[in-house]
């Protein structure tokens, strides 16, 4: 077998996989244990194997890989398929370009920039910028930098040695990757202000605020809140107007993790939950969520247009851009990364295709789909809603009158083990405060309210088998 050959087969492959994942024909195939994998694969390096072996292994991969474009497909904040978002990342693999500079990379530097504007605009970014990023944990390590920047440029190149420790502030339900951030920036994740949230997950300003003056107090140097819109758990955005007004007062970067969230700027009926956005410094919007694009395809936009070159630029970058006519529309310079893949082309095919009234009814309608969820389980005996649904996220709890309150959390786990051994579903769990739920995400454009029926009864079938061997 050839090179064309090959291509050819697996193409087959890649079609009878996508017809499998519509008919929501093999979800996953659990247990799959690692034994099983090194055998079945051959995962050791030692020996090789040609086109045809590479052929049979593709077709295993694609045999034990989960389906996460079907509809029964609910586990994560991402689902669904994109046949536009695919193409582009074959045309992303199969060009195997980069990003830093428009001799490189021609067309996609300027679809990266025509996203960056849309998507700066849409926002309120008027005289914005931004950059394609590898995902919301350095969207919001970029907007920290920049916060870092902004209150002291000097810091670049002297770095934040003896000065007084730097503070940011988060709400106790924010994404784990601003303490991330802070380490990697040497503020140090103590210097993270976790601050109290409202009882359905909202930061609460009045607790900013008292949390900023302790921090003044004590005699450290606020320097950002970073805001969530659409929390990992519950799926809640924050009073973005009112934090707004805190950093006013205390002349505090802003960002947003919009990472979940930030695609709701896309809807007329639901934008009002980003209410305040454009108030913002900076921003993270990862459209591999609530957009169905493939991972990665993560935005960072900046309210300054300048400051991503600030905070990114070095020297020593001469042997890539030079003084020629295309250097002010190289983007190189406004990254972290150096080399950095075409993730923009996936979304710009999309949105050429789709258009903003074709996210917006794909977006309306995966919260629909939402409601119908909540429905479902207000209507039900069995299930309760463990908080109220603000976008996507569902999280609910199994309360059986046949098992002890004391014992629904060690239930609710057990039930999910059975749903992934069973293979036909597949749904995450998490807790919020000390109660375990199950949490329904319903990002896939496709899902109907037939699929959710069968997913309620699959979950009730499951749930009344595991309670007969009590």
């Amino acid at each position: 077998m050839n090179q064309t050959e090959l291509i050819k087969n697996v193409h087959d492959q890649i079609i009878d996989y996508l017809e499998d994942q519509d008919k929501n024909i093999g979800l996953t195939k659990h247990p799959v244990s690692q034994e099983y994998i090194k055998k079945e694969f051959n995962i050791s390096l030692d020996q090789t194997t040609d086109f045809d072996g590479i052929k049979e292994i593709i077709e295993k991969y694609l045999s034990v890989a989960v389906k996460t474009g079907s509809t029964n497909f609910y586990n994560q904040l991402f689902s669904g398929f994109s046949a536009t978002g695919y193409l582009g990342e074959v045309l992303t693999a199969l060009t195997n370009s980069s990003m830093y500079t428009f001799e490189m990379s021609p067309v996609a530097t300027l679809m990266e920039k025509e996203l960056i504007n849309k998507m700066c605009s849409l926002i309120g970014y008027q005289n914005g910028f931004g950059t394609f990023v590898t995902g919301g944990s350095n969207g919001n390590l970029l907007g920290m930098l920049a916060a870092i920047y902004h209150f002291d440029p000097t810091f670049k190149e002297n770095g934040v040695f003896g000065s007084k420790a730097l503070t940011g502030f988060v709400s106790e339900e924010s994404h784990y990757s601003f303490l991330k951030a802070a380490h990697q920036l040497g503020i140090g994740t103590k210097q993270i202000v976790k601050v109290s949230c409202d009882l359905n997950g909202h930061m609460d300003p009045i607790e900013l605020e008292k949390a900023i003056q302790v921090s003044i107090d004590e005699g450290k140097q606020p320097i950002f809140v970073g805001a969530t819109a659409g929390t990992t758990v519950r799926g809640t955005f924050d009073p973005l107007s009112k934090i707004a007004d805190i950093c006013d007062k205390f002349n505090l970067w802003f960002h947003v993790d919009a990472s979940w969230g930030g695609s709701v700027i896309i809807s007329s009926k639901h934008n009002h939950l980003l209410n305040g956005v454009d108030r913002s410094n900076s921003l993270t919007w990862c459209a591999h969520k609530m957009m169905g694009m493939p991972l990665m395809c993560t935005a960072a936009l900046f309210k300054d247009s300048s400051i991503l070159q600030k905070i990114n630029s070095v020297h020593g970058t001469d042997y890539l851009f030079h003084d020629d006519i295309d250097n002010n529309i190289n983007l190189g310079e406004h990254s972290l990364q150096c080399g950095r893949r075409t993730d923009a082309v996936k979304l710009w095919l999309s949105w050429k295709y789709l258009g903003d009234k074709g996210f917006e009814n794909n977006i309306d309608h995966i919260f629909d789909m939402a409601q119908y969820a909540r429905n479902k389980i207000e209507a039900s005996k069995l299930l309760k809603l463990i908080t109220p649904v603000e976008s996507l996220n569902i999280c609910f709890q199994i309360q059986p009158e046949a098992i002890q309150p004391s014992d629904w959390n060690n239930f609710n786990i057990q039930v999910r083990e059975e749903i992934l051994e069973n293979g036909k579903i597949m749904v995450n769990y998490a807790s919020i405060k000390d109660t375990t739920c199950f949490r329904l995400i319903t990002s896939n454009f496709k899902l109907n309210q037939k699929d959710l029926d069968f997913f309620f009864s699959e979950l009730e079938e499951t749930v009344f088998s595991l309670l007969a061997t009590k």
